[in-house]
């Protein structure tokens, strides 16, 4: 057995070995943890199927941002009183859903291995149209040329699930976080060192993501990355309202997307169709831009947020 064997067997073994632990675990905080491990071995499976792209929005969004918003909403359970405790009791419908899920993917399995083959003609067109959008990168021409709908639709999912939050936010002040005075020995050091490589990281993401792996969400992720530390350290503050900056950086995405889509249909052209390289360009920053911003005010459980004035 090849080396490259042995490491497949083990992803696969490890995958559904923490599956099931998430799944049958009774300590929240643990199984929070082993989810945040999945993550991180789906990540270290796309890359051995050669999806470099999947892998890094993986590691940056399904593990590290995910893994972040529930550790925080733990410590708000821990904060309100709720308990951890081994021994809690579960729904009755836990086994019924279980088994009717198991039953749904096992119909639906059976029925996709039914179904008679046919070539990619979709992937081969995109190949073949590929080079006339100017972009590289194919998964950045399916996201943004061949299904840009299904994009946009992404960035408004993003912004309801904000508009959400804020909803239930109310009118209350933000929830407290754990922040760390900058004047603590190595924070000032971190932020120095981190800030400016991790937006450097988030640029090189974004303008790579035309002609190799990256692109907005993987940019968007590293630069949430940024402002989780940011607040985390107290350079940044929770605010009740979300200032004019704030609103527009929220909405830039989506913006820039209907914008340009919508626009396309002045000049006699299929909705949602770009004009060129610079419109992707234009989509993809603002795309980081939302996608910052509307991550990290979900982290912070704030409507805005401020600088802190030294």
């Amino acid at each position: 057995m090849s080396v490259g064997v042995l490491v497949d067997v083990m992803l696969a073994l490890a995958l559904v070995g923490l599956s099931l632990r998430v799944v049958t675990g009774r300590a929240l905080f643990r199984d929070m943890v082993l989810f945040i491990l999945f993550g991180l071995v789906i990540s270290l499976s796309w890359s051995r199927l050669g999806a470099p792209d999947l892998a890094l929005a993986e590691a940056a969004i399904g593990a590290g941002l995910t893994g972040a918003l529930m550790l925080m909403a733990y410590r708000r359970l821990v904060e309100g009183g709720a308990e951890d405790s081994p021994g809690r009791r579960r729904s009755f419908l836990a086994l019924p859903v279980g088994v009717l899920s198991g039953a749904l993917v096992a119909v639906i399995g059976f029925a996709a291995l039914g179904v008679e083959r046919v070539p990619g003609a979709a992937g081969t067109l995109v190949l073949e149209e590929l080079p006339g959008t100017g972009l590289g990168n194919a998964v950045t021409g399916v996201l943004l040329v061949f299904r840009g709908l299904d994009t946009m639709l992404e960035m408004t999912v993003l912004l309801v699930a904000l508009l959400g939050a804020w909803a239930v936010l109310g009118e209350a002040r933000p929830g407290r976080l754990h922040q760390v005075d900058r004047d603590t020995p190595l924070v000032a050091a971190l932020l120095t060192s981190v800030s400016p490589l991790t937006l450097l990281i988030a640029v090189h993401l974004l303008l790579a993501g035309t002609d190799s792996p990256g692109g907005a969400f993987q940019a968007g992720a590293v630069l949430t990355g940024c402002g989780v530390l940011l607040v985390l350290t107290g350079t940044l503050r929770p605010a009740v309202a979300a200032g004019l900056v704030t609103k527009l950086l929220v909405i830039a995405g989506l913006t820039a997307f209907v914008l340009i889509g919508a626009g396309a249909l002045a000049f006699g052209r299929p909705t949602m169709a770009l004009p060129g390289t610079w419109a992707v360009y234009l989509i993809e920053t603002a795309m980081m831009l939302s996608i910052a911003v509307t991550m990290t005010l979900l982290f912070a459980r704030s409507r805005g947020l401020y600088p802190e004035r030294r």
